[in-house]
């Protein structure tokens, strides 16, 4: 009897994934580069707006790459149910953090911090309102059958 070892599908996915969560960690703690002082008052507007353009297309190009990977897991069935599920969550969850930190500029700054203690609460009071109408639902379902 011979096993087989993990296929070519699964170990790009957990190549792809550990690389996407190294790449996470690095630019959510790393934050963006140190304003350096302008030598001209003409030359910081144009330092900050290349330096936005580009953290637009970083994150674009990342969020592309997740959807893309969280499709091809479900389309070309890489992985079975419940693993699946969990793989396209986590890459949800991390499409989440690159949106935060690539679009809406919210890092683990002092500066930021109140945007993210906003976010964090409003993410809270949300996932408390679905898990208890998930929990309501499904006692009545059971006081149902």
């Amino acid at each position: 009897m011979t096993t087989q070892g993990p296929s070519r599908g699964t170990v790009l996915l957990r190549a792809l994934g550990a690389a996407g969560l190294i790449g996470l960690v690095r630019a959510v703690s790393a934050g963006p580069p140190p304003r350096p002082k302008p030598a001209a008052p003409e030359a910081d507007p144009r330092h900050a707006r290349r330096r936005d353009l580009l953290t637009y297309g970083v994150g674009y190009v990342l969020a592309l790459l997740l959807t893309c990977a969280a499709f091809a897991i479900v389309t070309w069935r890489w992985a079975a149910g419940a693993t699946a599920l969990g793989l396209v969550f986590g890459l949800a969850l991390v499409q989440a953090v690159v949106h935060f930190r690539c679009f809406l500029h919210i890092d683990l700054k002092r500066s930021a911090r109140d945007d993210l203690q906003l976010i964090l609460f409003s993410t809270l009071i949300i996932a408390l309102m679905v898990g208890g109408t998930l929990v309501v639902l499904f006692n009545l379902r059971m006081r149902m059958m």
